[in-house]
């Protein structure tokens, strides 16, 4: 601090003190003090406010020094030699040690230590659309010359062949992330069939795609104080009665791109960066864990009805899968033992999905069925099953499937070793919430209102009551949810038992349109309406009006907000221009641009771009 702020605070100092003892003197004399005597009494305040506002500001100037400082390319080798994950991008250098909750796994980001990351960002160029740097910047420790950011990128080698052998992209889904491959529904196309075939169902993967032979196929299965035993597909085909289930999977994550900027300045944190349709409702065939269990000695029905006690260690079931990243860690989750061995909680290990063997991007050739509950819980390409007290908690439990409370920031769930302790407090999340989504008609469209001769609006849309919960009523809406009306629920061409409705409903209702509309329409006149559901589950939870913020942007079931315009010469319904993504967040607008497939050099243009403006 220079000496004339120094003399500055400590003649204000001085002069408190001295008019604080003041005031103490004359209020034992029981002297009246004016207004004018207590000028001095709140400088000491005021100068530790001074004094402490210029301490911020020079460790803000100090903090934006060392973030310019320059960094030679020996100290770069150096800090990543001493087991630091310092990586490079558009010469800055980023210490990103710390970042352990990194969405695709610490050991991806630890691949990149001593690395230009724009390399790696031409496979995964979800990290392109803008917001992962604001996530960056606080890591950011200085910078290198033109000539070692050169040298650090010509040293950097990705060989992305780890996704050659990928199977071929569905070309009816929608890609969000092209590696590793995650795409979603058409959500206009999800109401044409009640049981989503291959090829609309959403797809989630966390790492490439094994290519497993089938012949050599085995499944292990553990658990304490029981023989491990191995399984063959053919074991599981012919020893054991297949089960057919029926259930909706969404991803604990659709429609996270609802929390990106929600509030005009957090990105959403995590990828995929689902829209709306990573939902589907499919058929899936294989035989029940628990029957798996009791072939391994485990006295499952014994357990069930409480005559006998589980295994002191049985608490959680650990799922492994065959996928791995490029650095070998494989997937895992886990779910409670409870539900693996209810007679009607139906977990199976599934071979076939709609009648055939799965295919290759949804787990072949076999994966756990965990009905009711978050996506991440049915693990694809099933190596082992684990009875454990100890829950997975590695990424697909903590790291990216727990719901904070709303001041529990991105920072923190970064940081998530640091923050272990407290982020541990929040389970990682089971059993799904409600959820409804209108299908049709779609966000933006202009809507032929004189099919309807102007008095009314035709919505379609599917609910899910989650968990294994029942749909009892969905209520819509075409005035942005101030006014509903119940929707007609049809029929399932499948039953199943109460707390045991795995599967979505479909709804329907054709809403009369409001006089005062009717007669703007009549007019000739367009008019905007935003349609809207909300769902109620049987057990009367209801889908809230707003969003319920976390960090993960998880279990987004919020009402789906869908605007559309009504015309009254328009002799076909309009689809709006796909100009970014065919699915559309709630509302009907990004905050920000979809750009999840722009390379680097895309992303460096409109940098460009925006500094000229």
């Amino acid at each position: 601090m220079d000496q004339t702020m120094h003399r500055l605070i400590r003649m204000i100092q001085t002069s408190s003190r001295r008019g604080f003892y003041a005031h103490a003197r004359m209020a034992r004399q029981g002297v009246s003090l004016h207004k004018r005597h207590l000028w001095a009494v709140p400088i000491g305040a005021a100068a530790s406010v001074l004094c402490g506002g210029v301490l911020i500001k020079l460790k803000a100037e100090e903090l934006k020094k060392s973030k310019r400082r320059q960094i030679t390319l020996s100290e770069f080798t150096a800090m990543c030699d001493a087991g630091r994950t310092v990586v490079a991008y558009q010469g800055d250098l980023y210490d990103m040690t710390d970042f352990s909750g990194h969405p695709g796994g610490v050991g991806r980001l630890q691949m990149a230590a001593g690395n230009d990351l724009e390399v790696y960002w031409k496979v995964y160029t979800q990290h392109n659309r803008g917001h992962v740097k604001e996530h960056m910047e606080r890591y950011k420790i200085g910078e290198v010359s033109p000539e070692d950011m050169a040298t650090i990128t010509s040293n950097t080698v990705y060989d992305d062949s780890v996704y050659a052998n990928n199977p071929p992209n569905y070309p009816d889904l929608l890609i969000n992330t092209r590696y590793p491959y995650n795409a979603e529904s058409k959500l206009s196309e999800l109401t044409d069939e009640w049981v989503t075939p291959v090829g609309k169902h959403f797809v989630r993967n966390h790492c490439a795609v094994p290519d497993i032979d089938p012949d050599e196929y085995t499944l292990t299965v553990e658990c304490e104080g029981l023989n491990e035993t191995m399984f063959t597909l053919d074991d599981l085909k012919t020893k054991f009665k297949k089960v057919d289930v029926t259930t909706v999977i969404q991803c604990n994550g659709n429609r996270r791109e609802d929390f990106h900027y929600y509030d005009g300045k957090t990105p959403a944190f995590g990828p995929p960066h689902w829209v709306a349709g990573a939902i589907g409702n499919s058929t899936w065939s294989g035989p029940r864990l628990r029957d798996v269990l009791k072939a391994t000695g485990m006295d499952v029905d014994s357990i069930s009805l409480g005559e006998k006690d589980a295994p002191s260690n049985a608490l959680h079931v650990g799922l492994l899968g065959y996928d791995q990243d490029e650095v070998g860690n494989q997937y895992c989750c886990s779910f409670p033992f409870d539900k693996a061995i209810d007679p009607f909680g139906d977990v199976i290990l599934a071979y076939e999905m709609n009648g055939e063997p799965i295919p290759r991007s949804h787990g072949f050739p076999v994966r756990a069925i965990i009905p009711g509950h978050a996506g991440a819980r049915n693990c694809k390409f099933l190596e082992k099953v684990t009875v454990t007290d100890m829950a997975c908690k590695e990424d697909s439990n903590w790291k990216q499937y727990a719901i904070h409370a709303p001041d529990v920031s991105v920072d923190k769930i970064a940081e998530f070793n640091v923050f272990k302790e407290e982020l541990m407090q929040d389970a990682p999340v089971q059993q799904m919430p409600v959820q409804s989504l209108i299908t049709k008609p779609s966000p933006n469209e202009i809507v032929a209102a004189a099919k309807s001769g102007c008095k009314s609006i035709t919505v379609k849309g599917l609910a899910w009551g989650g968990g294994g919960l029942g749909i009892n009523r969905v209520d819509v809406s075409l005035d942005n949810g101030k006014n509903f009306t119940r929707a007609e629920l049809l029929d399932k061409p499948i039953k199943q038992r109460r707390l045991s409705e795995w599967s979505w409903i479909f709804f329907e209702k054709t809403i009369p349109i409001p006089e005062q509309l009717q007669e703007q329409l009549i007019a000739g006149e367009r008019v905007d309406v935003t349609l809207t559901s909300k769902a109620y589950n049987s057990a009367w939870n209801v889908q809230p009006d707003s969003i319920n913020y976390n960090a993960h942007g998880a279990c987004g079931n919020h009402l789906y907000r869908v605007p559309v315009t009504l015309c009254p010469t328009a002799i076909e319904d309009i689809k709006s221009k796909d100009d970014d993504f065919p699915n559309k967040p709630s509302g009907g607008q990004f905050t920000r641009p979809f750009r999840h497939l722009d390379t680097p050099e895309q992303l460096r243009q409109r940098q460009l771009e925006s500094k000229q403006i």
